[in-house]
């Protein structure tokens, strides 16, 4: 027993990310405790990350270990939070445009995400613990999946955040129109999840030699290439194309690109929803090889039983944080729903259905009319240090003007500065150092995961989707772990 608290104790950390990486993408988000002002609630993910992290901060002080403040990365991410501090003062005292508390809440989440790039650094002590996190990852992705497709075809509860009223955890259905969700309370940012999955998956392919391990990792890859489509995010779509084809190219895999291409396009084509978006943004036709499907009764998502709920229907008004565009249709009745042949009449939520070329121009117009412009008024109320934390609504759906309107040019340039510092050493690693080949083709792997959230991040608030930042900056500890590993080998 002894052993055991002894094993526990010096693996604390690698314990505790291994349980995040597994329990933040599968436990929906439901609300634990709600806060004044805001929709967006605390949830049990954020006790356990705080939990984590207060240890992380305790065992630094009890250690006397602050070798970690030394290093420029860290002096950058402090100079980040220093600045988005003085944002909030600034925007309390002086342009006077936020609600003090729940600005400081948006302050400490981003905290709480960059705080994970610590705990995952400090976690690993050897290569053969990120071969486990690779397969605890790839484990709670089969989760993610298998439950999006029982909300696709089986009528599985969904959890949604995409506005006020479906935040406090109702728990509704997808009606056969609307975009998966799974456990991410919104399609947006599962899409942007699978995006660095997918090039995380190819990355596994390269480095694996069991051809066995390669069949499963590659199963996982294809179902999470559907899972994207069904997800129907043009962006997040684009994203992925890019990020997987740089992993490709210099893993000196690039014979590969012809088929991945040819695959992914005719995918995407194929697709009656992603295509159709696509043809509908650039005015394409595409109905030789997609035309409209209409859905038989029998082929519709309902859940098993026909008893009304007595829920009350939720009506949308407002748009989630970090994602844009209509909500989408759903019910929180299990009652079995009909199938209209016209695209206009209404669904069981009572909200009509949209078709595809009036939802494409209005998730256009939102961004181009109504949430980017009121990024740009707030950055030039303070181009300085912009308006504060949360003072530009929940919503913008491009995190760089977001972050211009929110903390201006210093805190731009801050966590740019924290960016580059991140790339700057991943890059020089991988294509300027002794390095072996697998754990160069890693960071390779996590260079074109960060790639497609970066670019995400156009057009998604990703660095504010809770689930998306937080895998992103535990996968980045882990790559520059792998870095200083090698580097002190070398020495």
């Amino acid at each position: 027993m002894a052993k055991l608290l002894k094993s526990i104790k010096d693996n604390f950390f690698y314990l505790a990310i291994s349980f995040l990486l597994f329990f933040i993408p599968l436990y929906p988000k439901f609300p634990l405790f709600s806060v004044s002002g805001t929709y967006v609630a605390i949830r049990l993910e954020d006790i356990f990350i705080a939990l984590v992290v207060g240890f992380f901060g305790l065992r630094l002080i009890i250690k006397k270990d602050f070798s970690i403040f030394k290093d420029s990365l860290t002096k950058l991410i402090l100079l980040y939070f220093g600045v988005g501090l003085i944002s909030i003062i600034s925007a309390i005292f002086i342009t006077k445009n936020i609600v003090p508390h729940i600005a400081f809440l948006h302050f400490l989440r981003r905290i709480e995400y960059i705080s994970l790039l610590f705990v995952s650094y400090y976690s690993i002590k050897n290569i053969k613990q990120l071969k486990t996190y690779g397969w605890i990852v790839l484990l709670a992705t089969f989760g993610v999946i298998l439950y999006g497709l029982g909300q696709k075809f089986f009528g599985w509860p969904v959890v949604s955040t995409m506005n006020k009223e479906f935040s406090k955890g109702l728990i509704l259905r997808l009606t056969w129109w609307a975009r998966v969700n799974s456990t991410f309370a919104g399609h947006y940012d599962l899409a942007s999840y699978m995006v660095m999955i997918l090039s995380l998956t190819v990355t596994a392919l390269v480095l694996l030699k069991s051809w066995k391990k390669k069949i499963i990792v590659g199963f996982i890859g294809l179902l999470s290439y559907y899972i994207l489509i069904l997800t129907a995010s043009r962006v997040s779509f684009g994203a992925y194309l890019v990020g997987t084809a740089f992993v490709f190219w210099f893993s000196n895999k690039r014979w590969w690109l012809i088929p991945f291409f040819v695959f992914s396009i005719l995918g995407m084509v194929f697709s009656d929803d992603l295509g159709q978006r696509y043809a509908a943004t650039f005015n394409l036709d595409l109905s030789f090889l997609s035309g409209k499907v209409i859905l038989k009764k029998t082929e519709q998502a309902m859940a098993p039983t026909p008893t009304p709920s007595p829920l009350p229907i939720p009506t949308p008004k407002e748009s989630k944080p970090s994602q844009t565009g209509p909500a989408p249709t759903l019910t929180p009745t299990p009652t079995p729903t009909p199938v209209f042949e016209s695209e206009s009449e209404a669904g069981s939520s009572g909200e009509p259905f949209e078709p595809t070329a009036l939802a494409v121009g209005r998730s256009t117009d939102i961004r181009l009319k109504v949430e980017w412009p009121r990024a740009i008024r707030a950055f030039l109320k303070n181009p300085i240090l912009g308006t504060g934390y949360s003072s530009i609504s929940l919503a913008t759906d491009n995190d760089y003007l977001r972050m211009f309107g929110e903390i201006g040019i210093l805190g731009v340039l801050a966590f740019g500065a924290v960016i580059i510092e991140i790339a700057r050493r991943m890059l020089f690693f991988s294509f300027n150092s002794n390095a072996l080949k697998e754990e160069r083709i890693f960071v390779i792997g996590v260079i074109g995961a960060s790639i497609g959230y970066f670019l995400n991040a156009t057009f998604i608030d990703v660095f504010e989707a809770s689930k998306v930042a937080f895998f992103f900056w535990i996968m980045v500890g882990a790559a520059l772990k792998v870095i200083d590993l090698r580097n002190n080998r070398e020495k």
